[in-house]
């Protein structure tokens, strides 16, 4: 908690004190420090996600080490945006239970995705 100072003149009338403490702030600093962490974990899961594109879109798409790359790639991206939803959902208190859902619908997506491109 945050102590007044003995020497400091005390506030006009009807003026608000100060609101923010040590302590709100740090938790704001804290909150903004995860939020950047969920934006980079949810960009390096769409990064992800583009390199398994491209060896589905690419001349050797139907090797078994090309298969077995994309299907890593699928579960590191959907990891990776997993930890980001998660972490966007605790930070705004929002939706809870819903970051699993999205998750699970994320890696279903992209399977199906990449199921039409290596059936063409």
């Amino acid at each position: 908690m945050a102590t007044r100072n003995p020497n400091e003149k005390p506030a006009p009338e009807g003026a608000a004190p100060a609101t923010h403490t040590l302590h709100q702030v740090r938790a704001a600093q804290l909150r903004a420090r995860a939020l950047r962490w969920a934006i980079g974990k949810s960009a390096l899961g769409t990064v992800f996600l583009v390199g398994a594109l491209a060896y589905a879109l690419g001349p050797e798409r139907n090797l078994p080490s090309s298969r077995l790359w994309m299907a890593l790639l699928v579960v590191l991206s959907t990891f990776n945006v997993g930890l980001g939803l998660r972490t966007f959902s605790r930070v705004r208190r929002r939706a809870r239970r819903f970051w699993l859902v999205a998750t699970v619908l994320w890696g279903l997506l992209v399977t199906g995705l990449l199921r039409i491109l290596l059936a063409r």
